[in-house]
């Protein structure tokens, strides 16, 4: 049986470990594509870092850019299995028009985990990044009752977004029309959705919808950079280990009021 001094130092222990076993969630923008540019864009300087952009043009799957070290590079779109990405000239809706050509989508069902995942976009960038930001259209015009069989909410139509190809994460799940940003304050079905991962940095990012039967798009001109690790997000503690350090406090407690 431990001692009271060995349980307080073990259950220390369990403190510190909880206190490590942390993640960090992305920094997620979803607003109309002003508030939206202009939020992604100030805390990207914020960081120190300075944005990099790609105006999207109609049948162009390449684009140059200089990384931040000064470096020619290139940004690359494709669908998430390589094959070619299908384009379309800007989006209109409710006067207001993206600010470049956009990327169709059509999300559909193909079996995936998260289903959609497939129909999505890719942008592989030979300079890593890990800011990406961009300008959506036609989002949350209808196809919002189907039920997901993964993520949080179940229903709805939702963005995702998976950095590396790694766990897609929902940027904004839609359950009416004003749920979109735009809609909301323009009755414009255009948004700009934006995320930042400063966990690491990555050479690919996958978008993808869905809102199955939606004619999702997305373009404009993308905005990117690689910020400091650790300069936006705050690490949040997994569920498990919140429960680990609430057992190690009421432990600490417990033998206090003994002594």
């Amino acid at each position: 049986m431990l001692s009271k001094t060995s349980l307080k130092s073990a259950l220390a222990i369990g403190v510190m470990t909880a206190s490590a076993s942390a993640f960090a969630l992305p920094n997620v923008f979803n607003d109309t594509i002003a508030n939206g540019i202009s939020q992604f864009d100030s805390t990207v300087a914020l960081t120190g870092s300075t944005v990099a952009t790609a105006q999207i043009v109609s049948g162009t799957s390449v684009y140059n850019y200089t990384d931040l070290g000064g470096n020619p590079a290139t940004v690359t779109i494709t669908r998430p299995d390589g094959s070619a990405a299908s384009f379309r000239g800007p989006y209109t809706s409710g006067g207001i028009t993206t600010t470049g050509g956009m990327i169709n989508i059509n999300p559909q069902d193909g079996g995936e985990t998260i289903p959609g995942f497939n129909s999505g976009v890719t942008f592989t960038f030979s300079s890593a990044i890990n800011a990406l930001g961009f300008e959506v259209g036609d989002w949350a015009t209808c196809c919002m009752s189907g039920t997901r069989p993964v993520g949080t909410p179940s229903t709805g139509s939702g963005l995702w977004i998976a950095f590396d190809g790694g766990q897609a994460f929902l940027t904004a799940n839609a359950l009416t029309a004003t749920d979109n940003p735009g809609y909301a304050a323009a009755q414009s079905f255009t948004n700009f959705i934006g995320a930042i991962d400063d966990t690491s940095t990555f050479t690919s990012v996958t978008f993808f919808g869905d809102g199955f039967g939606e004619v999702l798009n997305v373009g404009g001109t993308l905005r990117f950079s690689a910020v400091p690790e650790g300069s936006v997000t705050n690490p949040v503690p997994e569920p498990g280990t919140l429960v680990l350090a609430g057992l190690a406090l009421v432990g600490l407690g417990l033998s206090r009021r003994k002594q």
